[in-house]
This record gives structure tokens, C-alpha cells and sequence, in this order.
């Protein structure tokens, strides 16, 4: 049975994710683990584990993965999961197929480990949710190639990124996200982005005084945030 280099779980022959750690299979399946894999403690002490090795075996580590979505017309967006490092800004667009084959494999590996329904459908919206979350231990250069529609922004050329907040549906509501524009010398480019302060650091983090946050925003210490 082949398993997942980066986390160790048992994969299917056919899987292209695992449903674990959402690591490609392409570059991650072994025949044989030389032993068994060691299983955490607990899901704590597995992430821990994972983050650990996200540090040191990427050659271009990841800082932050953004969640962005480019609107389209009545009301759909593609959605893309920013991978920000020291030296660019991927944009890895989220296919739909790409999703559903992580839910699947996350709910065939649910059922494999002998989890009822409630079990499986827990593991699917986990694997929904944290699918960008595989990015911090894939190589940058890997993420570009993943699909045809990735590209990336070298952080030198870029002069300016702009913060707008917008409402999100019913003004009532009171809810919020990002309108984030970058420009440079390779033009503008506009997704909409979660009104997420480790969002905003990150962003600060890379490129300092060039990000402009809206109204409201302070920075203290190098991290920003949002009165009120």
C-alpha cells in the first residue's frame, strides 16, 4: 500500500491528494515506508510536527497562504490561495476538481479508518477547509507549475498594495472583507481577500510601508490592527 511522505497516512492506488495533509501524490507515495510511521499524540502534537518540517525542508519557505478570490459575473469567483514568500507571491487557483478529489479521498480514507457517517462528513469539511493549508509544505516553484492558470508577482515589482473594506451581503450584518489591489510595473490586479488581521502582518511582514491599510488600522510593533 503506498503511503504519504509528508504525513505518513495510508493512501489510496488511485488518490491524488492525501486526505490528511493534502499533499500531492504525484510527489509524495512511497511503495513501502522503511517502518511504520509514528502517529502523533495528538492532532496537536501532529501539526506541530508538520510545521516543523514545513520549516526546514522547503528551499523557498512559505511565510503566509492567502485565501483570494477574483469576482466574476452573478455573484461566482475563482478562488486562489495566495503562497507568499521572501522573494514572490504565488497565485495557485483552486480547482473545482482538485477540491472534490480531496473531499472524496478524505472521505474513502474516513471510511477506511472505520469512521461512520458523522465521521466522514466531519473529515471532508476538514479537508474542505484546510485544502490550501498544503501549500506551506509544497516548493513555491511547484505550486506555479501546479495548474495553467498560476502566476506569480515578484515582490520587488511590486509599488503598492491597497486595503479597501467592503460589505459582504446585508449591510446589517456587518460583515467585512478586503478589496486588495497590487500594482507595479506589472499592472493591477484586484481579488477580494478575508478582513484577517494574520493576513495584514503577513502582507507587512513582506513588504513593509508599500501595503496601505484603510481607516481604523494601526500598527504597533510590526503587526497591525483594527479598532472597532
Amino acid at each position: 500500500m503506498p503511503y504519504c511522505e509528508n504525513c505518513g497516512k495510508p493512501l489510496k492506488e488511485t488518490a491524488k491528494f492525501c486526505g490528511n495533509c493534502g499533499n500531492p501524490v504525484e510527489s509524495s507515495v512511497k511503495a513501502e515506508p522503511v517502518s511504520a510511521p509514528v502517529e502523533p499524540e495528538s492532532a496537536e502534537a501532529e501539526s506541530s510536527v508538520s510545521e516543523k518540517t514545513q520549516e526546514t525542508s522547503l528551499t523557498e519557505p512559505v511565510v503566509s497562504v492567502l485565501m483570494l478570490r477574483k469576482p466574476k459575473s452573478l455573484g461566482r469567483y475563482d478562488t486562489y490561495s495566495g503562497v507568499l514568500t521572501n522573494q514572490r507571491l504565488v497565485f495557485a487557483q483552486m480547482t473545482s476538481s482538485m477540491l472534490k478529489d480531496a473531499i472524496k479521498q478524505a472521505k474513502e480514507q474516513a471510511k477506511a479508518n472505520g469512521k461512520g457517517f458523522f465521521g466522514q462528513w466531519k473529515e471532508q469539511l476538514k479537508a474542505s477547509a484546510s485544502f490550501a493549508q498544503r501549500y506551506y509544505s509544497i516548493e513555491p516553484s511547484v505550486a506555479l507549475s501546479e495548474t495553467a492558470g498560476n502566476f506569480e508577482l515578484k515582490n520587488a515589482a511590486v509599488n503598492e498594495i491597497k486595503l479597501k473594506l467592503k460589505t459582504v451581503g446585508n449591510p446589517d450584518n456587518n460583515q467585512r472583507e478586503f478589496e486588495v489591489e497590487f500594482k507595479g510595473n506589472m499592472g493591477k490586479y484586484k481579488y477580494r481577500m478575508d478582513e484577517n488581521n494574520n493576513y495584514v502582518n503577513a502582507l507587512k511582514q513582506i513588504y513593509g510601508d508599500r501595503v496601505k491599510t484603510p481607516r481604523g488600522y494601526f500598527s504597533k510593533g510590526g503587526l497591525s490592527f483594527r479598532i472597532g
